[in-house]
Order: C-alpha cells, then sequence, then structure tokens
C-alpha cells in the first residue's frame, strides 16, 4: 500500500472552501501529502467572441481573469500554509474544463483527485461525470453534507476466476481504500455480487449443480482475497441478483459515506465507460465516491484522446 503523496483538489466557482477542500486539507494533515488546489474556470463573454477580439486584448483580459482569482486562491492556500500544510496553488484558464484538469494531472501526477460532487440532492455535475469516465488517477466525488472524512466505507469488488485470471484492478482498489481508510480512521467493507441464476428457468435447473460450485469457488476467491489484504470476515458482504441495484440497496442499509469502485477502460464508439453497473449505480447514490481506475487506464486513453494537445492548450492559456 503506497503512502499518499500529493493531493490535487479541483475547484470551479466560489466559494471554493466547500466540502472538496476540507475533505482534501484533513487528508493532506493527516497523511503528509502536498496540496495543490487548482480553480479550472473561464468568462464565457471572452471565450465567444474569442475569435473577434484581439489576440493582445484576448490575453490581457483572460490574464486579468485569472490573476484576481490568483489573488484570492493564494490568500486561501497562505492560511493553510500557515498551519503547517505544505500547500500551492494555481488559476487556470479552462473552457473545456474537464479537458484542463485531465491534462494538469498528468502533468502533476497525484496520487489523489477530489472534487466537490455538490448537494445530495443533486444529480452529479457534468464534470464530475466526465471525470469519473476520464481521468487517469484516483477521483474522489465528496458532497455537500458529508462529513470532514469518512467513518464506513464499502467497495465494490469482482473476484469471479481471480485465481485462475488475477485482476489489478481489484488489487488497485482495494489498496486506494485502505489507504484512505487508515488516514481517515474508517472501517472499510467489501461486498461482491455472486452471479445469479433464476431457479424457475429450466437451464438454470440443469445447470443447478455447476452454478452451486462456481458459488463456492467464487466465495472462497472473495474470503481469500479479503484475508490477504487484512480484511476481517465480519466486513465482508456477499450479494446476489442484478449488481447495480443490489450495491445500491446494501450501501443505504450500511450507512456509507463512500463507495470504492473500479473503472476499467472500454472502447464502444471510441468512448470511455465505467459499465453498465457502475454508471446504474452512481447515478443514485448519495454518499461519496472514491473511483480507481485500472493501471493501464492512461495507456488506454492515450490511444483515444489527443491528450498532447490538451496540454498544449492548457500551457497556453496559462501564459495568457
Amino acid at each position: 500500500m503506497s503512502a499518499l503523496e500529493r493531493i490535487l483538489v479541483v475547484l470551479e466557482q466560489e466559494p471554493w472552501h466547500n466540502a472538496a477542500l476540507r475533505r482534501g486539507t484533513e487528508l493532506a494533515r493527516r497523511s503528509g501529502a502536498a496540496l495543490h488546489l487548482c480553480v479550472f474556470d473561464h468568462e464565457p463573454m471572452v471565450e465567444a467572441y474569442g475569435d473577434d477580439l484581439e489576440s493582445g486584448i484576448r490575453r490581457a483580459a483572460i490574464g486579468q481573469f485569472i490573476d484576481s482569482r490568483l489573488r484570492r486562491l493564494a490568500a486561501e492556500a497562505a492560511a493553510l500554509a500557515d498551519s503547517g500544510l505544505r500547500v500551492d496553488c494555481d488559476v487556470l484558464w479552462a473552457p473545456r474544463p474537464h479537458q484542463a484538469v485531465i491534462a494538469r494531472c498528468l502533468g502533476l501526477k497525484p496520487d489523489l483527485v477530489i472534487v466537490s460532487a455538490g448537494s445530495a440532492a443533486e444529480a452529479l455535475r457534468p464534470l464530475a461525470w466526465k471525470l469519473l469516465r476520464l481521468i487517469p488517477a484516483d477521483l474522489m466525488l465528496v458532497r455537500d453534507e458529508s462529513p470532514l472524512l469518512p467513518r464506513r466505507m464499502v467497495a465494490a469488488v469482482d473476484v469471479c476466476n481471480s485465481r485462475l485470471h488475477p485482476t489489478p484492478l481489484n488489487d488497485a482498489l482495494v489498496g486506494s481504500a485502505l489507504r484512505l481508510g487508515r488516514y481517515a480512521e474508517a472501517e472499510l467493507h467489501l461486498a461482491h455480487v455472486v452471479p445469479f441464476i433464476p431457479a424457475g428457468d429450466l437451464v438454470a435447473q440443469r445447470l443447478r449443480r455447476d452454478y452451486e460450485l462456481r458459488i463456492a469457488a467464487d466465495l472462497e476467491s472473495f474470503h481469500g482475497f479479503a484475508a490477504q489484504r487484512g480484511v476481517p470476515p465480519d466486513r465482508l458482504h456477499t450479494l446476489s441478483g442484478d449488481p447495480a441495484s443490489g450495491l445500491a440497496a446494501f450501501i443505504a442499509r450500511s450507512g456509507a459515506d463512500l463507495v470504492a469502485l473500479g473503472s476499467i477502460y472500454r472502447s464502444a464508439w471510441d468512448r470511455f465507460m465505467m459499465g453498465s453497473t457502475a454508471e446504474g449505480l452512481i447515478a443514485g447514490l448519495r454518499c461519496d465516491v472514491l473511483m480507481v481506475k485500472e493501471p493501464e487506464f492512461g495507456l488506454a486513453l492515450a490511444r483515444h484522446a489527443d491528450l498532447a494537445r490538451w496540454q498544449r492548450a492548457l500551457e497556453w492559456d496559462r501564459q495568457a
């Protein structure tokens, strides 16, 4: 389990002192990680008339916009530094904020990115959805009503056939969740959904014996996986049925403050998806989410997105 060394807190419109900043500050305080505060914002009117503005006027407008916000953000960062934290800050012109966040993430290489998810009564904002799908780093979405740190966490793992085909994503997911639980002094529970065949189905009846053998092997893998990582048996939960609805119901019953999910690269019409189970589950959640990407996610993203162009655009805007 690696240490938490650098945290990026993504800030949009003011007020910036929100639940995401409070979460990042407390994790940095407990872990000793460097804290980077970054505002991603722009003025729509400058962008709308960009082609009609002279280059010098456009650069001056962007510079004034950035400078005014940077002064206020620097004051916030200085107050945190006075309390003993290692902190720096940045303001970036970001008409396409998800691309700017990803480009900054590629340069900064944080261990954790934290974003405000708004009120629990609100649907997730477009930026949050895009980052959930695309950002090549651990991403935490924090609700406005959330406690300073999570107290009870649930990680949804899939260990089917893991003895034959080890899954690096499971290791990354639980490793990140355990790291967070250590700093937050929170309980980590593991939930696993086993395959389900309706009992009345003729095919299911004929396959009953094979099905039971597979379930037994699946449960053995689940318990072995947890034991190797020090998760006690009383924090293991086996579910059956539809994964999204089953997990959602369990999470509601458990009183979890945060749900940890894994995301692999999936190519469909050149889009990056989390999978229907994860997307359906997240859409209904009202608690915090920790999304962990598979280790090779960044390489897969680079094959389907012009990351170099995103980074060049970011550098141009920073110089503006």
